[in-house]
C-alpha cells in the first residue's frame, strides 16, 4: 500500500513540474514574439550635419530627438535606431552655430541631411 501511495505521489509531482515548465516556455515565447513585433515597427535614420556655407561635415553636433541625444561622429554622420514611425522634431546644436530644428515624417528607414549656419 505504501508503495502505491509513493508511486502516485511521484507521478503527480512529475506532472506538476512538467506543467509548470510548459507555462514558463509559453511566457518566454510570448515575450520574445512581443519584442520581435516592436522591432518590426521601428525605423532607422542615418544622416549628416553640414556647414551651410562651406558644405563641410561637422563632427560633434548634438542631435536631440524624442528626449534622446545623439552625436555626429568625426565624419559628421549620425545614426538613430529603433525610432517609431511618424512625425518627430529633430533639434541639432553645435557650439558657434545657430541651433536648427526640423520636423520629419518617417515611415521607413531614411537618410537626412541637416545644415547649420554659423553665428
Amino acid at each position: 500500500m505504501k508503495t502505491i501511495i509513493v508511486l502516485i505521489a511521484t507521478v503527480l509531482l512529475s506532472v506538476s513540474v512538467y506543467a509548470n515548465d510548459n507555462k514558463n516556455d509559453k511566457n518566454v515565447k510570448n515575450v520574445a514574439s512581443t519584442e520581435a513585433i516592436q522591432n518590426v515597427n521601428t525605423v532607422d535614420i542615418t544622416g549628416s550635419v553640414i556647414d551651410n556655407n562651406s558644405k563641410e561635415l561637422l563632427a560633434g553636433a548634438a542631435i536631440l530627438i524624442d528626449g534622446s541625444k545623439y552625436y555626429s561622429n568625426l565624419d559628421g554622420n549620425f545614426s538613430i535606431t529603433n525610432l517609431k514611425p511618424g512625425k518627430h522634431s529633430v533639434r541639432v546644436e553645435l557650439i558657434s552655430y545657430q541651433p536648427s530644428e526640423i520636423e520629419i515624417e518617417v515611415s521607413k528607414n531614411q537618410q537626412i541631411s541637416i545644415s547649420l549656419v554659423q553665428e
